[in-house]
């Protein structure tokens, strides 16, 4: 829980991108539930994943994340990333904060070159007060995040164990940030993987008005990379013809060297695409 703050839980399914939040949770147990709900939302959005923890966090990370994450493949796309706080922030204080909003940049840029339209990032806070060296240090290394995340675009949870902090130190640091990260993963109603070989995504679940403009994005972001990607729509269990206008929108911003390829299209999507006559040259369906 949040100290000093009576702000309801972000949703992460709708997240801005730029939001800064914070966990505030007493024990390991939580803070694992916690990251796992932010990672596994994420990744079904589509963004890449950074975790920042310790070899046995990240452990554990994996065995608490949701059923419909594929982690192995995420790990594999690297749509979901894990980096030691000593690999991400260095060993000793940064003698300039600067240093560190270099490194956001990058990791956003690279975020946006591999294929992903936003970049995710959960980081377990245990070593930053030693590396700083006071709390105050602390909070002016968070309010420099916020301002930088915002216009980045890159969104974060802070996970911080409420029980090495004093009620004052961990109110403080609440106030530094948007909002708190919720704790109980509501499954979205879609997810939609990455895939590398062949190129493009895996949809599963429904797609409709709340987030089928998501899909659009997404298609495009892969498609920067390369224009030539496969659509795996086999675990769609509703999309509607909204949907599949998004997708024959998006087929025809490729350029003329690409395409656009729905495979394993249910039945349901198919008769959506005849009846609708809903079609481009760029837009392929498998047999």
């Amino acid at each position: 829980m949040i100290h000093g703050a009576h702000r309801s839980a972000a949703d992460l399914c709708t997240l801005e991108p730029g939001t800064h939040l914070c966990a505030l949770e007493p024990g390991e147990i939580q803070l694992d539930r916690v990251a796992a709900t932010f990672v596994g939302q994420g990744l079904a959005a589509g963004d890449r994943l950074l975790y920042v923890a310790s070899d046995e966090q990240a452990e554990a990370l994996v065995t608490a994340l949701p059923e419909h994450v594929h982690v192995a493949e995420a790990l594999a796309t690297g749509q979901l990333r894990i980096s030691s706080f000593a690999d991400a922030y260095g060993t000793r204080r940064p003698d300039d904060l600067s240093a560190v909003a270099d490194g956001f940049r990058a990791a956003a840029a690279q975020a946006c070159k591999d294929g992903f339209p936003g970049l995710r990032v959960a980081a377990r806070m245990d070593g930053l007060s030693a590396l700083l060296g006071s709390h105050q240090e602390v909070l002016a290394w968070e309010r420099m995040s916020t301002y930088l995340q915002h216009e980045l675009e890159v969104s974060s949870v802070c996970l911080y164990d409420a029980s090495r902090l004093d009620p004052e130190q961990a109110a403080s640091i609440a106030r530094e940030h948007d909002g708190q990260a919720p704790e109980v993963d509501v499954p979205p109603i879609g997810t939609f993987l990455a895939v590398d070989e062949p190129w493009g995504l895996r949809v599963s679940g429904e797609v409709d008005v709340s987030n089928r403009d998501l899909l659009k994005q997404l298609v495009l972001s892969r498609a920067a990379v390369t224009p030539r990607l496969r659509l795996d729509l086999g675990e769609v269990t509703f999309a509607d013809i909204g949907t599949m206008c998004r997708l024959q929108a998006a087929a025809a911003e490729l350029p003329d060297s690409g395409w656009l390829l729905l495979d394993r299209v249910p039945h349901a999507v198919r008769r959506i695409l005849e009846v609708a006559g809903i079609s481009h040259e760029r837009l392929r369906v498998a047999p």
